[in-house]
Parts: C-alpha cells; structure tokens; sequence
C-alpha cells in the first residue's frame, strides 16, 4: 500500500499533513473536554440538594419515629413528620434529575462542539489520502509491467501543465504518437512524480 510518496518533498508534506490533523483532532477532543467541564457545572445545586434532602429526611423520619412511640396518640402525630420526610426524599430525587440533565447535556454538547470541526476536517483529508492511496499503489504495481510506460505518458499528456509539457518537447503529443522512446520515458518520469513515486527503469511495449 503506497500510503506515503517515494519522493523526499511529497513525503514530508504528507507527514507535515498528517501531524497538523491529527493535532487539529486533538485540539478539538480538548475544547470538547473544557465544554463538557464548563456545562457540567450547571450541575452544581444538585450536591447541595441531595444533602440538604437526605438530612431533612433523616432528621424527620428520627422525629418521627420517637413522636410514635408515645402512648396512645404517637401515630395519630407521626403523619406530619412522615410527609416532611418525604419531601426530603423529593429534594435527593430532584438533585439527581438535575444531574442526571445536565450530564446529558454536557455530553451532548461536548460531542457536538469536537466532532463537527473534525469530522469536516479530517473527513476531508481522508478521502484525500485514500484517494492518493489508491492511485499510487495501482501505478507503483503498474510501472515496470510491459506496455505500462505509453499510459503513464498518455496520462502525462492529459494530467500535466502545457508549459511542464514543452519542457520536454516542443510537440509532446506527436513524439508519443510516433512513439519516442526518450519522449514518452520523460513524460511518464512526469507522471510518476506527480504522485510522488520514484522513476525506474520502464519496460516499453
């Protein structure tokens, strides 16, 4: 698999590449952290809650179990104290709703503020690179086989710059057509230096 180029410029600007993605995926996973830190202390009243909940209902289920243990009318008397246990017991379930909210929405949005920036991002480059992928591994399989020599030339005149074309004959397509062994060697170099692999000798047709 021809996942980096043969040629010195074209490696080093696929690795510089390579490096500045993967630091934008790791910028973007960090402010998706610091974002998930910042909405999580939404989430702060619910300690608060939660104890004062579970005092309130400790102290009154107490109360109340002393009050029911006084002869004759204790149980008449323990109702009250029952009811304002339980509404400590609605002040636990109320910090852990809150919680339980705003953790949701922290991840959430955490989530959302690091994936998009990546996604776009590295997606993009992605194909990029399984698109080079493909094309230099089929041609660096394909560059010593016979007859491969006259493609990369016909691709050369196709994919190649007018003004890169005179440089190696004032009339390339004809010398191809005539089939130049020098011309069409030199445009076929070209090709292969497009996609940054290496020249080697070609076999002609």
């Amino acid at each position: 698999m021809q996942w980096y180029a043969e040629t010195p410029v074209r490696r080093s600007r696929q690795v510089v590449g390579d490096l500045l993605v993967l630091g934008w995926v790791v910028a973007w996973v960090l402010i998706g952290r610091w974002t998930f830190g910042l909405v999580s202390l939404l989430a702060a009243p619910a300690d608060p809650l939660r104890a004062a909940g579970t005092t309130v209902q400790g102290r009154f289920d107490e109360v109340a179990g002393r009050i029911s243990e006084v002869p004759l009318v204790g149980d008449r008397l323990t109702g009250p104290f029952a009811g304002a246990a339980d509404a400590g017991g609605s002040l636990v379930q109320a910090g852990d709703s809150l919680d339980s909210a705003v953790n949701r929405v922290a991840w959430l949005l955490a989530i959302l503020v690091a994936a998009t920036p990546i996604l776009l991002v590295a997606g993009a480059y992605l194909a990029l690179r399984v698109t080079y992928l493909r094309r230099a591994t089929a041609i660096a399989r394909l560059r010593e086989a016979p007859g491969t020599v006259e493609l990369l030339a016909l691709r050369a005149l196709v994919t190649q710059a007018p003004a890169t074309l005179a440089r190696v004959h004032p009339d390339p397509l004809e010398q191809w057509r005539a089939g130049d062994t020098e011309t069409v060697a030199a445009l076929a170099g070209l090709e292969l230096r497009r996609l940054g692999l290496r020249s080697v000798p070609l076999s002609p047709r």
